[in-house]
């Protein structure tokens, strides 16, 4: 076996592992399509070319294939296959994306809104013109339901069903 077909057995190797950064399978093409040609390169020429050669190919191996992959985790985020894989966007306040503030919550407590989902018991309410994600007391409360923030716990907000303005009684006619 010429010496050339155990670097390109090698090459072989590392282009698996390469192909595994961009097509997810749990590392089955790494170790056994990469590992196993880079195996296969060093054992074939202990075997057919003895133990010089194969200590030089192993060597080698040790050698190429960090080397190569070191290169391409560098290279990689560069290239026009890493640009399309790699989010680039940022979470900016602007963007909507806000994180847990007491201020934000504090005004809550007491205030009442209406329900956008059924609560079971966790859903979506808006209060006050935002939407917040809140949770009842212990029921189930069904979607466009008012609802009063009993307690905010961080940025946890526990609802319950806003009780209703007693209605007047009305005089009984049939009473006489």
């Amino acid at each position: 076996m010429p010496l050339w077909v155990a670097y390109a057995l090698i090459l072989v190797g590392v282009l698996a592992m390469l192909v595994e950064m961009v097509v997810p399978a749990f590392g089955m093409i790494a170790a056994l399509g990469g590992g196993g040609s880079i195996i296969a390169a060093i054992a074939m020429t202990y075997a057919q070319r003895g133990p010089v050669d194969g200590t030089i190919v192993l060597f080698s191996a040790m050698v190429i294939v960090p080397l190569a992959l070191w290169a391409a985790f560098r290279l990689f985020p560069a290239s026009p296959i890493g640009k399309l894989l790699i989010n680039r966007s940022s979470q900016t306040a602007d963007g909507g994306y806000t994180s847990y503030t007491e201020a934000n919550y504090a005004e809550l407590k007491g205030a009442e809104g209406l329900t956008a989902t059924d609560l079971r018991p966790v859903g979506v309410a808006i209060i006050n013109g935002k939407k917040y994600s809140v949770v009842s007391a212990s029921e189930y409360i069904d979607k466009d339901t008012r609802v009063r923030v009993i307690r905010v716990e961080g940025s946890r907000i526990v609802v319950r069903r806003a009780v209703e303005p007693a209605a007047e009684e009305a005089p009984d006619e049939t009473r006489s």
